[in-house]
């Protein structure tokens, strides 16, 4: 009888047997060997099973790209707002906030419930510098400071008596004040202050002369942001009110404005009865501009270029900045430039 050689050897129940006829049930292969078959598939789907595992782990655990930041910088008038930014609290102006690129929520509280809020969009890797004015309830009166020299005389206001000078008085509505200045050897001494809401009249009243010519004149200031004056570091006044009466003579003027980093000093010669009058010119800072995709720029209605624009010069003080777009219209930007730093302004015109 012939040999099956396709036939495995284990298949065959004894080489002396002969096959069985066609059409019946072959044997079974041996238990033992279907076990250990059986064994190693499963060691097999084990091992693919742990190493889908793993590598989902391994998958999970493998750290992403870092992401992208920049940095905002916010400075307000008055200082001390409170910062909230996507509705978290970030500390109080002035402050510098790291931040995810983006657009963001920004909102400033300052005393009295003033607030401010905005939508500032933060490049990666740059900063963003955005300088707030935060509203304020506007005082109805004003106060006025009184000095003499020598000092030491009485001071009336409105026939009511405010003590020796120097003397501060407050609450005085607006408008015009009798003031008199009463020497200890001379004749009282009147003039007529005028007084507006929410500023600081000062009237300086020389005594040393008695040959009846007048011993005062006045400092006008005119410049496009509010200043407040000093001399000697004593509060003479601000730059809205229409003059300062100081005595004849030389003054140093110095005028302040803390939120806008500008401070200058001029000297003046004061002729008696006469307005000395200081016309000043703001300096420049700088402004650095972006826009997304692109934009045309316009400051204060002057067309300047195309994004981006670096170390744009602007004049310290409120300007509005419009971008503009073809496809994607326009966007206003109301900023104030400083010299404190360089004001950067970036928009993302893509979003309304």
């Amino acid at each position: 009888m012939a040999t099956d050689v396709s036939r495995p050897d284990w298949w065959r129940p004894n080489p002396t047997t002969p096959d069985p006829p066609d059409g019946t049930d072959r044997p079974a292969p041996p238990a033992g060997r279907t076990a250990r078959v059986r064994a190693l598939g499963a060691v097999a789907v084990t091992v693919v099973a742990l190493t889908g595992v793993g590598m989902l782990a391994a998958r999970r655990r493998a750290p992403g790209p870092p992401a992208a930041t920049g940095t905002l910088i916010l400075n307000s008038s008055p200082t001390g707002a409170r910062i909230l930014i996507d509705g978290e609290a970030r500390g109080a102006t002035p402050a510098t906030v790291t931040l995810a690129a983006g657009g963001h929520a920004v909102q400033l509280r300052g005393a009295g419930g003033t607030s401010r809020s905005m939508t500032v969009d933060v490049p990666a890797g740059t900063q963003l510098s955005q300088y707030i004015e935060l509203a304020r309830a506007r005082p109805t009166t004003g106060r006025l400071i009184v000095r003499t020299s020598p000092p030491g005389s009485r001071v009336t206001v409105d026939d009511v008596a405010r003590g020796a000078a120097p003397v501060t008085v407050e609450g005085l509505s607006p408008g015009e004040h009798a003031v008199v200045v009463i020497a200890r050897d001379g004749d009282p001494i009147k003039q007529a202050v005028t007084i507006e809401a929410d500023t600081t009249s000062s009237l300086v009243v020389p005594l040393a002369a008695r040959d009846g010519a007048p011993l005062f004149g006045f400092v006008a200031v005119s410049a496009p942001v509010e200043l407040q004056l000093f001399e000697n570091a004593r509060v003479l006044g601000n730059s809205q009110s229409d003059r300062i009466m100081v005595a004849a003579g030389s003054h140093q003027i110095e005028m302040v404005n803390r939120a806008l980093g500008y401070r200058v000093t001029r000297t003046v010669q004061v002729a008696p009865n006469k307005v000395a009058a200081i016309s000043l010119t703001l300096p420049a800072g700088s402004i650095a501009v972006n826009a997304v995709p692109w934009a045309d720029v316009w400051l204060d209605g002057n067309e300047v270029g195309e994004t981006p624009i670096g170390n744009l010069a602007a004049t310290i003080g409120p300007h509005e900045i419009v971008f503009r777009h073809p496809d994607l219209g326009e966007q206003r930007r109301a900023v104030t430039v400083t010299l404190t730093s360089p004001l950067r302004v970036s928009v993302d015109l893509r979003k309304k």
